[in-house]
């Protein structure tokens, strides 16, 4: 009997978080962890094996290799990115994809060699970009393909919300749409406390003072870059957790609705360029089963604009890279 399989391609920062959750989380008898940098796929595949000797681990099979390894994996995690250091990493995700356009292609002319059976979840920034390339570029089933997208996001904007009304951020329902960066937008006219639509909010929690959509929205992507300043141009830990629980939900075939960035190219909510943004999405053993393209007001529909437009023209840059 095959046990579920992980590949992790890239043992940078956020790969190695990744590895460490994938390690504890019990969903996976083996990880092979690959990266251009051998001797560092290595170290970092050996020193998680090592704790494989620790009686709260599971003895699974925890090694690096090469692209080989996608062949049988049910999961392939792409967190591969452009060292910068020692200059500074730029803080707009977009800009990224300069440098990681070419580092995506590089990773898909190798997967496809091996595999177009894996659920492909990826990391790498710009995300929506980045899915966009993975899904239009190479003959590979498109539910298969999705990133991270406003996962994260979504993570702290019910972080925000718990915190703001005193009550657990898991009683919170909401999320984040666009694009997984300056763009993204709550959308508040779907999300509740306990039930409690967003706008009746103060007649439960009179004493609370109200947040307005754009301070809600400000607070959620300023605060990404309080971590990335204060780790000096990294985060790692949220988004390779969301991963991990993108990855649970697919595998346990678990129908779970979570906001990844998937291709759009039919002209849903009215753009006519094709683009990549998160949604809503139903995940399950085959991948993004259902896109939820759900209706906005007017606020949130601006938004989503603006979202759409920075995504295009991070697209049309990654095309003149080619």
């Amino acid at each position: 009997m095959k046990t579920q399989k992980l590949a992790v391609i890239g043992a940078g920062h956020v790969g190695s978080h990744v590895l460490a959750y994938a390690a504890s989380s019990e969903l996976f008898g083996e990880i092979a962890v690959i990266d251009p940098r051998d001797k560092i796929a290595y170290g970092e595949a050996l020193d998680q094996d090592h704790a494989t000797g620790l009686i709260s681990r599971r003895n699974i099979n925890i090694h690096s290799g090469g692209y080989e390894e996608v062949a049988d994996a049910d999961i392939v995690i792409v967190s591969a990115t452009h060292v910068y250091a020692p200059d500074p990493v730029p803080a707009d995700r977009q800009e990224l994809i300069k440098n990681n356009a070419a580092i995506i292609r590089e990773i898909m002319d190798n997967i496809v060699k091996y595999t177009r059976d894996a659920i492909l979840i990826f990391i790498t920034n710009p995300a929506d970009t980045v899915a966009y390339i993975a899904c239009n570029e190479y003959d590979y089933p498109t539910q298969q393909i999705l990133s991270t997208g406003c996962m994260l996001d979504s993570s702290r904007l019910r972080h925000l919300i718990g915190r703001h009304y005193g009550v657990d951020p898991k009683s919170v329902s909401g999320y984040m749409m666009g694009e997984h960066g300056y763009t993204a937008f709550p959308v508040l006219s779907r999300l509740t406390v306990g039930g409690i639509p967003f706008d009746q909010l103060a007649e439960y929690f009179p004493e609370v003072e109200p947040l307005s959509p754009d301070q809600i929205t400000e607070h959620v992507v300023q605060t990404a870059y309080e971590v990335f300043d204060a780790k000096v141009g990294v985060t790692n830990a949220g988004v390779a957790e969301s991963a991990i629980e993108v990855a649970r939900a697919i595998l346990l075939d678990e129908k779970a609705i979570y906001p990844v960035a998937v291709p759009f190219v039919n002209g849903e909510y009215g753009f006519d360029k094709p683009s990549a943004f998160s949604v809503p999405c139903v995940l399950g053993r085959n991948g993004v089963e259902r896109r939820l393209t759900v209706s906005l007001n007017d606020w949130e529909t601006e938004k989503l604009n603006i979202s759409v437009a920075s995504i295009q023209a991070s697209i049309e840059l990654a095309e003149s890279l080619k």
